[in-house]
């Protein structure tokens, strides 16, 4: 049983993004400036358009997922914004400022006001769960979820979590924000980038080019020629530390049809407590459980993100008439 449309008035909104510079690798996709902010764009054929916008994970950026844009069929229009503090946007990102995700949902929100809407709002990690958050507090905007391993954490870490974030201790136990506070910054190259990640950690399990991709998206040239990452690992690890403690509040109040992606064989941030209980909360969500995959399945299997990103666009097509 699918939760009931949210709206079907294709409205427009704001300013249009200002064309920028940039083609990116993927064929039709443009980079341009909303503002503050970098997006990625490409433009759909024919008249009967439907538009998907996806958010990237905590420490990338919006040209990692590029070749995502390049599987769905030419009638979408798809948008991916690299987020506050990270890749090329330019947005004012003070880690001791940042309290809560409240910011992303915020700059998300501003964007997606400028497409026609209902739009279907696709996510991975963080990206999935400021996309969860926007549908609860403006319905009026979404027509869809696709959520990719979004960061929930189960019900019963919620009050030692809570309690962290009152002490100010929460970057202190957050594993993930401990290393993100250690990462390497600087390389010589783009090329000795990609070569320190393939391979290695997170990234073992990716193919080559979305690396590629996540290096060029989400790097700077320093004067002397060498390269940093632009997301500043301060940022990064405060972003981590700052997750929102209660998802379940905004996921009890989103009105739109909702997907799942989560792994067999799951773990942090998005374990089978936190599944379960999601389930528990929303149990007309479709679920899709992918076997052989980890956190980074939008990366490992894109091909099911792409058909299930489609499903969905299809579906609010359908329903717009």
């Amino acid at each position: 049983m699918e939760a009931p449309h949210a709206c079907n008035d294709r409205r427009h909104r704001g300013p249009r993004v200002q064309e920028d510079l940039s083609a990116v690798a993927v064929p039709g996709v443009q980079r341009e400036r909303f503002g503050d902010f970098s997006v990625l764009r490409r433009e759909p054929s024919g008249a009967e358009t439907v538009t998907v916008h996806f958010a990237h994970a905590t420490g990338f950026n919006a040209e990692t997922y590029a070749m995502l844009l390049e599987g769905l069929d030419a009638s979408i229009a798809a948008y991916l914004m690299d987020a506050r503090g990270h890749g090329r946007s330019t947005a004012t990102a003070k880690p001791k400022k940042l309290n809560s995700w409240r910011p992303y949902r915020d700059d998300l929100e501003a964007f997606v006001e400028t497409l026609p809407q209902p739009v279907v709002l696709g996510g991975h990690s963080m990206g999935a769960t400021v996309s969860m958050e926007l549908a609860a507090a403006r319905p009026d905007l979404v027509g869809g979820l696709v959520l990719v391993d979004p960061v929930i954490v189960p019900p019963a870490h919620i009050p030692m979590l809570a309690a962290a974030r009152t002490l100010g201790l929460t970057e202190r136990i957050v594993p993930i924000a401990r290393m993100a506070a250690r990462r390497r910054m600087e390389f010589p190259s783009k090329r000795a980038a990609v070569e320190n990640y393939v391979g290695k950690g997170p990234f073992r399990t990716w193919p080559q080019e979305w690396i590629e991709a996540y290096v060029e998206g989400g790097t700077v040239e320093n004067d002397d020629g060498t390269v940093r990452l632009s997301c500043d690992r301060a940022w990064e690890s405060r972003t981590f530390a700052m997750a929102t403690v209660n998802p379940y509040r905004a996921l009890r109040k989103v009105r739109c049809p909702i997907t799942l992606f989560a792994r067999e064989h799951s773990g942090p941030p998005f374990t089978r407590a936190s599944r379960n209980a999601f389930m528990r909360c929303r149990p007309e969500t479709r679920l899709l459980v992918l076997e052989d995959v980890t956190h980074f399945m939008a990366m490992e299997r894109p091909d099911v993100v792409v058909e299930e990103l489609g499903r969905t666009a299809e579906r609010v097509r359908s329903e717009l008439g």
